[in-house]
């Protein structure tokens, strides 16, 4: 007759640790995935910020509106750059400096009879994508377009 069992066998243990390990697995990976979204949630954030700033801004200063005007990123705004105009300067002081964004690139421009003020932020993300067939002059520009994200923004502004 056989003796009862006390406890559990070695080859239970083994079956329970292993089973235990790739739930642990999925949840790191889980998490891991989060964090990564987390951080393209906040770019996203950011980016839309600093588009509508931009907006707002050339929709307050209509005398000096075409200053903001252009295409440019962190290193063609510069207090060395004479081309650069102290308004625009300023708002890349603002933004530009504190790195929040990879690679970020801005965009603006005024359309249908210059009331209409588009503003695009382009900037590198980690993971890729298939982009759209059409994109905005601004994302198409850039190399890598997989790795690209953008947001952009209009917003009537009015004549000078």
């Amino acid at each position: 007759m056989l003796a009862l069992q006390r406890g559990l066998s070695l080859i239970e243990v083994l079956i329970a640790i292993v089973v235990f390990s790739i739930g642990l697995l999925g949840a790191a990976k889980l998490l891991a995935e989060q964090g990564q979204l987390g951080q393209e949630t906040g770019h996203r954030a950011l980016a839309s910020i600093m588009a509508e700033d931009l907006l707002q801004r050339i929709k307050l200063d209509s005398l000096h509106r075409d200053d903001y005007l252009g295409r440019y990123d962190s290193s063609s705004i510069t207090s060395d750059n004479p081309d650069s105009s102290l308004s625009l300067k300023a708002w890349a002081a603002d933004w530009f400096g504190a790195g929040a964004l990879p690679d970020p690139q801005v965009c603006a421009e005024l359309e249908d009879g210059n009331e209409m003020a588009f503003v695009t932020v382009v900037w590198r993300a980690r993971t890729s994508f298939v982009p759209p067939d059409t994109l905005p002059d601004c994302v198409s520009s850039r190399s890598n377009l997989s790795n690209q994200r953008w947001v952009t923004m209009a917003s009537w502004v009015g004549e000078k």
